[in-house]
């Protein structure tokens, strides 16, 4: 079993290391990912003409966790896009979810997760490789999140 606070094997962080180098750049990433959730929250607004969308204070930038913590690696969590009180047919949910999928697709956040698929209770997650991932979620606010995953800087590895 492995233990939360154990450095991670030199093994296991040889091998992040490689998957990183494959990666584009956290800076890339970052760049991508705003896109992505600007292209949903643009959807959304399209379609529920009363949205006012509001950013987060969750907004991060740190070091990654295991098994990429050996790593050079950097991750970020981006401001959280809101939209309180907000009504949204299960119509309108169902073309902002599609916009969701092709716009996780561009990070290669393509799994997706279903955790809450019920009448105005929504709530899934797109997720890929080295943890990036993102959320849009609905229970009366529309939520939509987003998280680099591990990725290497420009000049740290990753590819130009």
């Amino acid at each position: 079993m492995n233990q939360p606070d154990q450095p991670t094997p030199s093994t296991d962080a040889a091998h992040a290391a490689e998957e990183l180098r494959a990666l584009p750049s956290f800076e890339e990433t970052t760049s991508k990912l705003d896109s992505a959730l600007n292209s949903i929250t643009a959807a959304a607004s399209q379609r529920v003409g009363s949205i006012v969308w509001v950013n987060g204070t969750n907004e991060d930038t740190g070091s990654c966790p295991a098994p990429y913590d050996k790593s050079d690696g950097m991750s970020a969590y981006l401001p959280n896009r809101i939209a309180e009180n907000v009504v949204v047919s299960e119509d309108d949910w169902r073309h902002v979810l599609g916009v969701a999928k092709d716009s996780a697709a561009t990070v290669g956040a393509t799994d997706v997760q279903t955790l809450k698929d019920g009448p105005r209770n929504h709530d899934v997650w797109f997720t890929g490789t080295a943890g990036v991932f993102i959320k849009v979620s609905y229970k009366g606010n529309l939520v939509v999140s987003g998280y680099t995953g591990c990725r290497l800087p420009q000049g740290k590895g990753a590819p130009t």
